[in-house]
């Protein structure tokens, strides 16, 4: 009782069976991708102390210690980066599973004669919350999907019948750039999460299908935290709209937000960090802007890029950007800096029309000369990784990393 299991079986249809046999051995199951770099996934059955790893094709078993769990026994493990950027584990039971979903039911009016279309990883907290949870909630009908090619995803659309559509803006984006396809789709519900929500790709998925997309911001640590559930296509850049039904959030500070509700989970694992979750209250990392119309994400606190002694946040030369016609979405980072501490770096997608001195003059003009980037680059998309997110430091790191670069 209480034995952790890994899984990394991907979006496969025996995944919703898989989790109720684990459950009814009173196993906790950790979820994760299925094609995480070796070294990740040993960091990751280490701290879990896994007593089994479950792939598509085989089980691997290990002899581990039994844990001894502190309070309540979990019974579903989220791995995450939390606060920290270290992956670590997010405890829940079934009780706080349900809780979210129900939440995320009534708020989305996501109704048991739906059809899912489940593209993004069942093993990711928003596919879980989205996917997973509303079959087995209220028999939600889930459509697994394996291939994320644009036009394979756009062609599984058209005809396997599904009604609603939880996406990441960089699918959404791949979706409206594809040529040669006019018919409408059958969906009546699109949803979008895992990073801010560019107004370009909103705007272009409108025209091309006539589909709003309804932007969703949540956490690993406690599902669903607000839903934009308007039917306005024009949104400013990362609007996420107001709380989700049985979801409470409190301004802390300026631009920090506390998260409670029976939908918190009971802590982090190995090691607790009761300063962001307690198990009644989550503290996220993210900076939050209010206004009439709801809440608007800024961006993260450890996001901050010192250039000489003075600090900005990338959202602004991020939102700067995405003003100049022709932008469609961008990224701006901080890498190190031999004379300033650091320098910032944008990639950019945008139209032909648009050039490298056409941005660096855009910025010039409407932004303070050291919060220009020193770098910009026009690349057809932005990195996103599986879970639809893009981590600032992993992508300095990998700028870095490029040949040429010392």
């Amino acid at each position: 009782m209480g034995d952790c299991i890994v899984a990394a079986i991907g979006n496969v249809p025996s995944w919703p069976a898989f989790l109720l046999a684990c459950w009814d051995r009173e196993l906790v199951v950790a979820p994760i991708e299925a094609d995480l770099q070796a070294a990740e996934l040993d960091r990751i059955l280490e701290f879990t102390q896994a007593q089994g790893l479950v792939r598509a094709t085989e089980i691997q078993c290990f002899d581990c210690s039994p844990i001894h769990w502190e309070g309540p026994t979990p019974d579903l493990l989220k791995i995450t980066s939390g606060t920290t950027g270290a992956p670590r584990a997010v405890r829940f039971r079934e009780t706080q599973l349900l809780a979210d979903c129900r939440n995320i039911c009534a708020t989305m009016g996501i109704r048991p004669d739906d059809v899912n279309f489940g593209v993004i990883p069942f093993s990711h907290s928003y596919g879980f919350s989205n996917l997973i949870a509303p079959l087995l909630y209220q028999g939600t009908r889930l459509l697994c999907s394996t291939d994320r090619m644009p036009r394979a995803v756009y062609n599984h659309l058209q005809s396997c019948g599904a009604t609603v559509f939880p996406g990441t803006p960089a699918l959404f984006q791949a979706l409206s750039s594809l040529s040669d396809v006019g018919e409408p789709l059958s969906i009546r519900l699109c949803i979008s999460a895992g990073a801010p929500l560019a107004p370009e790709i909103a705007r272009q998925f409108h025209r091309r299908f006539g589909l709003k997309i309804h932007s969703f911001y949540g956490s690993s640590e406690c599902g669903g935290i607000a839903y934009d559930r308007s039917e306005d296509p024009e949104r400013p850049s990362g609007f996420v709209g107001n709380p989700l039904d049985g979801v409470q959030v409190s301004k802390i500070d300026d631009d920090r937000i506390a998260v409670r509700g029976p939908n918190v989970a009971d802590g982090y694992f190995p090691n607790s960090d009761t300063s962001a979750l307690d198990g009644m209250q989550f503290v996220p990392g993210d900076i939050i802007e209010w206004s009439n119309l709801g809440m608007q994400l800024i961006g993260r606190v450890s996001d901050f890029v010192n250039i000489a002694g003075k600090k900005v946040h990338p959202a602004i030369i991020e939102e700067h950007l995405r003003k100049l016609p022709g932008v469609i979405d961008a990224i701006v980072f901080g890498i190190p800096s031999a004379t300033r501490n650091e320098e910032l770096v944008a990639y950019v997608v945008a139209s032909n029309a648009v050039s490298r001195q056409l941005l660096e003059t855009h910025c010039r003009e409407g932004l303070s000369g050291w919060q220009v980037p020193r770098e910009f680059q026009i690349v057809p998309e932005l990195p996103f990784n599986q879970r639809g997110k893009i981590n600032r430091s992993e992508l300095s790191r990998m700028h870095e990393s490029k040949p040429g670069k010392v």
